[in-house]
């Protein structure tokens, strides 16, 4: 079976045996021209700033929401309808077949699954704490804080460090009523705070 190996990859597992794990041994090669891609970074900084701009009407009332289960929010950003996000919307898309009356992500068999089940979100927020170490809340609150992880998961996969999307107002409302805080005061969305690792 070594014949169909190339002779690096050979040489990494016999020092792996040998010398035991050398660190970074697997991490990807830059590519040339990685930082192409700063530019159009930069212009989505400027689109959402304009886009914050225009929409800041939307604090307080719902009127931009199109499922009908969205709830007021304070800040612009928090304030989008589950149906105005493609990554959350196709999510009930793509349910097959498609019940007529879903007009919500809450709604979805999946959400109440993912994202309400406190067996579910107990699991996660294992897998989480052997990452990141536990959390100093309540039980409530590591719940919404493990459910609001889920969902961004659901939807967009994966993020990257420093890398947050904030959820539709429809999906906090429904976490924040499953796990209610005992003195109704919530952490709304918040940007990553770069100068901190």
């Amino acid at each position: 079976m070594a014949s169909n190996w190339d002779e690096e990859e050979v040489a990494r597992t016999t020092n792996y045996i040998y010398d035991g794990p050398q660190p970074y041994n697997f991490e990807p090669v830059r590519r040339e021209g990685a930082n192409e891609e700063l530019p159009r970074i930069d212009g989505r900084q400027s689109q959402l700033k304009s886009w914050l701009e225009e929409n800041g009407w939307r604090v307080g009332e719902v009127s931009w929401c199109l499922c009908g289960r969205c709830r007021p929010m304070e800040s612009v950003v928090e304030s989008l309808c589950c149906r105005e996000v493609s990554a959350f919307w196709s999510l009930v898309e793509e349910l097959s077949p498609r019940p007529a009356d879903v007009t919500c992500l809450t709604q979805h068999p999946g959400f109440e699954a993912f994202c309400l089940n406190p067996f579910v979100l107990k699991i996660a927020y294992t897998h989480f704490k052997q990452d990141h170490g536990p959390l100093q809340a309540s039980t409530h609150e590591q719940y919404r804080y493990t459910a609001y992880r889920q969902a961004i998961r659901w939807a967009h996969g994966v993020l990257g460090l420093h890398i947050r999307k904030p959820l539709p107002s429809c999906l906090v409302s429904a976490i924040r009523q499953q796990f209610q805080s005992g003195d109704q005061t919530y952490h709304g969305f918040q940007w990553p705070r770069l100068d901190e690792e």
